[in-house]
């Protein structure tokens, strides 16, 4: 369940290639890392300044930071997954 006096949070996916392997907290408090190079990210900051963080840290050769609409569907990926996204996104 979502705090109501925390501020509203999007979901990003961010996926990069190249440049230093970070881990979830390098990247938010509110992230989870599915694959060495590929985040959830939960988060009230706006996409350019997750962009530019994750480009700052990383210093990646590629970089795609996109919002989701909706909740993704998964398989293969961390245990939890599923049900962390769910408890931040409404369906």
């Amino acid at each position: 369940m979502l705090d109501s006096d925390w501020p509203q949070s999007d979901m990003f996916i961010v996926y990069y290639k190249g440049g230093d392997v970070l881990e979830a907290e390098n990247v938010s408090h509110s992230a989870r890392k599915l694959e060495d190079r590929l985040f959830l990210v939960s988060t009230p900051e706006t996409q350019s300044k997750l962009y530019h963080h994750v480009k700052r840290l990383a210093q990646p050769d590629a970089l795609f930071v996109g919002r989701l609409a909706a909740l993704p569907k998964f398989k293969g990926m961390k245990a939890g997954t599923t049900k962390w996204v769910g408890s931040l996104m409404s369906a």
